[in-house]
């Protein structure tokens, strides 16, 4: 059976080929594009009609991470994790535990506003969702950069 050596499967993160690394990045970039998008018409158009562009946009976003977490991150995240030879204290493996920390909770919180029931102080817990998504974007994209070694 193939095996990938150490050094591919650390350029590779377990087997992911480059190019679904890259598109992953791209719809996650975009995913933010929409969540700032998302944001400038929670926070500027308090009317009906900008609460309800509001939350389209950010469900939109949500369901384009989800697609990215789940048939890139978590087949990566597991493959990566469940490998005997894995170094935990490595660095990338460090930035993926990071990345992971701050990005759960964010998608979690993600789909109940998006899809299930909004918190007692909206506002407040919209705020610290954006700044976790931008969060585990930037981390995300830090971990990718570090992950083909360009960094």
């Amino acid at each position: 059976m193939f095996s990938l050596s150490v050094i591919e499967r650390q350029i590779s993160h377990q087997g992911t080929p480059p190019l679904v690394s890259q598109t992953t990045l791209t719809f996650m970039l975009v995913a933010l594009g929409l969540v700032l998008i998302g944001a400038g018409f929670g926070l500027f158009m308090k009317t009906k009609e900008g609460r309800l562009q509001h939350r389209w946009v950010l469900s939109a976003s949500v369901i384009i991470a989800l697609g990215a977490i789940i048939w890139v991150m978590v087949p990566s995240l597991m493959s990566y994790y469940l490998d005997p030879d894995v170094d935990f204290y490595s660095s990338l493996s460090v930035i993926t535990i990071i990345h992971g920390i701050v990005g759960i909770p964010t998608i979690l919180a993600s789909l109940t506003y998006a899809f299930g029931r909004l918190p007692k102080n909206t506002s407040r817990w919209m705020r610290i969702a954006v700044f976790l998504w931008i969060a585990s974007t930037f981390i995300g994209v830090f971990l990718f950069l570090k992950m083909m070694e360009l960094i």
